[in-house]
């Protein structure tokens, strides 16, 4: 269950633009450029880019932002490992 803060539009807002510019710069930047989409470490980057944009959205506390974005991040490595075969 995830305990909520009070609302800090700041705080809030900076996690959900580092999480939302984190997707931004690992989908259309780092992509293209190094042609690593799909890759393990594509999926770890996307995973925790979410976890931050979420941690934002849902008014996480730092300790549980730490969990669910490294959580995410290696969900979502898995889960392109596991797309790969």
């Amino acid at each position: 269950m995830i305990e909520r803060q009070e609302r800090d539009i700041w705080r809030d807002g900076a996690l959900f633009l580092i999480g939302f510019g984190g997707i931004f710069l690992g989908e259309f930047v780092l992509s293209g450029a190094v042609g690593a989409d799909g890759t393990a470490v594509h999926g770890f980057l996307l995973g925790c880019s979410v976890g931050i944009s979420c941690s934002g959205i849902f008014r996480a506390t730092g300790k549980q932002a730490v969990y669910s974005t490294l959580a995410l991040g290696v969900g979502f490595a898995l889960g392109a490992v596991i797309n790969l075969f």
